[in-house]
């Protein structure tokens, strides 16, 4: 029920008899799998996106930034 888009989370914290909004939202962590396809349409927007990433910041490495938001080079 809480991750169903169309029923309010407060709905949800109701019929589950919570008291705070907080508890009902321990229900939301994603699972590995939600995560990764998360990532990777992430990822993929990115990648269509028009706008150039921006340079990054002194002592970052271009190539290690590169491989943790999926840029090609």
């Amino acid at each position: 029920m809480a991750r169903d888009p169309a029923l309010p989370l407060a709905d949800v914290q109701w019929i589950l008899g919570h008291a705070h909004l907080t508890t009902t939202q321990l229900y939301l962590n994603p699972s590995v799998e939600e995560a990764v396809a998360e990532l990777r349409a992430h990822h993929a927007r990115q990648s269509r996106a028009t706008t150039p990433s921006p340079p990054p910041a002194p002592g970052y490495d271009p190539s290690s930034l590169d491989v943790l938001f999926g840029r090609q080079r």
